[in-house]
């Protein structure tokens, strides 16, 4: 094998909140609190002790907690090693696999780095290639926050670095045609400044490459707690990212990619062929819980019908052995067609955009739905209800995301608020919630509105207070000034997201709503489980329960995110040292010393 290496970067998210206000801080002395030594003595003999981050400050995310891979990383790290098959193509994340272990084992620096980075991971690829331009090595970052927000790489990153020649952007898509372009302008050191690419997704980018160092697979360490399952072959269950098609026709308000030119989000399918044959190639030998379960990556599968289902046949009619979750609207429930194929194909998991009970906020919010519910003639929570019946009649498990913090959210009471309204809808349908507060993601309709009307909390684009807070773009605390009804208060919000979580997570409720998908499924099997064959009808339910109880992660990270620990604070004791408002100062004064450490 040639000694020749690339290597690809899925950034963690980091707490940096602590940071604030920025002041007179730049990027090298973020880099510094990162790694407790002087950045600004980073030079081409001492990089390596600056391009790796201290654990103890990074920041759980959804993905995470329920330890699902970043698609976007493994893609580009398959078309790597398919169109530079004379390289090596070496994945590293800052936690499984560290850049210092990498280049001291080759001995030798990469010949470039290709990171892609969503809005909250950005300020760690932004410094990550700041250090690595010290040793002039080639970087090259692509990914939604780029696309949405290229400024950005000229004001964090190339105003920082010694050889700004040696950054580059990708806006859109990492296609062949891009990758073929930079590896060969690599090659003639003429790395342009900026790409575009418009191929969201294509087919034969997946294989057994032989020119890959892939990263030890995550796992669910929830698994590996529970007294009995973590000595069964469950503690090795992990959730495999997969993409039959990418894309999206909405253009919903809060996400980041609502204001980007269609061509970079317009639905693209793989062939069905092609899809089936990736996952053929996961199974090629045994069929166990490494390789049984997927998450289907699409943020939506459920518009472009006519596509998906001949996915859904192909697979029916494969001898695939296979379940998986996946994003979908919520009027899938009406579509007995869809649902019955989705089930036979191996579907076991809707995660559904509820976003909230109350219609004013999903037209606030532009939700598609809105025209349905309006005609159904019934209130938000009772439409929904009446469709996640139809669901978990196929034996399907569901859990829904709600956005907290929306202007006609409400908080009277810890009795008397949103966030109960949202708990008790959630334990009264027994489905899992993942609560989540509004975030003016970059990118978005709502970012912009925000650094227009002067509503975003952490400084204007381009400053330091805003580099900062794109720490918080995971969702877990929001970035937008609230409403009156929530008392202008972030504290507020935080403490609604936790109490959902805390409340639709616990242990008891997770058992009984996974015992009940459990029956469920078995009684409604997927197309492996039909007729006699009692134990694969037996593992889809055991899939479908594992789906049910892994929703109950969302309150493993918010228990980590809420708390102080390693001298950093957690959100509540910060959001707390924040808040002027002194009546919720009193009305918060016993709940907070709970998360102090």
């Amino acid at each position: 094998m040639s000694p020749d290496y690339f290597m690809v970067y899925n950034p963690l998210t980091y707490q940096l909140m602590d940071l604030m206000p920025a002041n007179s801080t730049t990027p090298l002395d973020v880099i510094s609190y990162l790694t407790g030594k002087n950045a600004h003595e980073i030079n081409s003999e001492n990089y390596l002790e600056f391009i790796d981050f201290q654990k103890e400050k990074q920041r759980a995310t959804m993905v995470d907690a329920l330890a699902i891979e970043m698609y976007a990383g493994i893609y580009i790290q398959n078309q790597l090693a398919r169109l530079a098959p004379d390289h090596t193509i070496v994945m590293v994340d800052g936690k499984r696999r560290f850049f210092s272990q990498v280049i001291k084992k080759k001995k030798t620096p990469p010949k470039a780095v290709f990171i892609s980075t969503m809005s909250s991971s950005f300020p760690a690829a932004a410094l990550t290639a700041i250090v690595l331009n010290h040793a002039k090595i080639p970087v090259i970052i692509g990914g939604i926050h780029v696309s949405t927000m290229p400024e950005d790489v000229d004001t964090f990153i190339r105003k920082y670095s010694p050889h700004p020649e040696l950054i580059s952007i990708v806006r859109g898509a990492g296609d062949s045609t891009v990758i073929t372009d930079i590896l060969t302008d690599l090659k003639n050191n003429s790395l342009r400044k900026e790409y575009s690419g418009e191929k969201l997704i294509e087919n034969g980018v997946w294989g057994d490459f032989q020119n890959l160092e892939p990263l030890e697979p995550l796992k669910i360490n929830l698994l590996n707690r529970l007294p009995i399952i973590k000595y069964t072959p469950l503690k090795d269950f992990r959730i495999n990212p997969v993409a039959p098609f990418t894309g999206c026709l909405f253009s919903c308000k809060f996400c980041s990619i609502s204001t980007m030119p269609q061509k970079y989000k317009s639905v693209q399918f793989r062939d069905p062929g092609d899809f089936v044959e990736e996952l053929r190639s996961y199974q090629k030998k045994t069929v166990d819980f490494k390789n049984r379960y997927y998450f289907f990556t699409p943020d939506n599968l459920f518009p472009s019908r006519k596509s998906l289902i001949s996915f859904l046949k192909k697979i029916i009619e494969s001898d695939l052995r296979i379940n998986y979750a996946v994003q979908i609207s919520i009027e899938v429930a009406d579509d007995e067609e869809l649902l019955r194929l989705i089930r036979a194909s191996g579907g076991t998991h809707f995660f559904i955009g509820l976003e909230s009970l109350d219609m004013r906020n999903l037209k606030h919010v532009n939700k598609h739905i809105v025209p349905d519910i309006e005609q159904s003639g019934l209130s938000v929570a009772d439409y929904y209800s009446a469709k996640v019946k139809k669901i978990h009649a196929h034996g399907i498990s569901v859990h829904g995301s709600f956005i907290v913090g929306l202007p006609y959210d409400y908080y009277k009471s810890s009795a008397d608020n949103t966030g109960v309204d949202i708990a008790n809808f959630c334990i009264k349908n027994r489905i899992g919630a993942q609560p989540s507060t509004l975030v003016d993601l970059p990118g978005s309709v709502f970012f912009n509105e925000s650094q227009e009307n002067n509503q975003f909390l952490y400084g204007r684009k381009g400053t330091m207070d805003y580099f900062l807070s794109l720490s918080i773009a995971d969702l877990a605390e929001t970035n937008k000034r609230p409403s009156d009804t929530l008392h202008n208060s972030p504290l507020v919000i935080a403490s609604m997201v936790y109490e959902i979580s805390k409340k639709v997570g616990g242990p008891i409720r997770a058992i009984i709503n996974s015992a009940i998908i459990f029956i469920r499924s078995f009684i409604h099997p997927t197309k492996n489980g039909t007729g006699f064959k009692v134990w694969d009808r037996f593992i889809d339910a055991i899939c479908s329960a594992v789906s049910q109880t892994a929703v109950a992660l969302y309150k493993e990270q918010g228990e980590s995110l809420v708390h102080s620990k390693y001298g950093v604070r957690g959100i509540m004791e910060r959001l707390y040292a924040t808040e002027t408002n002194p009546e919720i100062k009193k009305m918060f004064k016993s709940y907070i010393p709970q998360f102090l450490e």
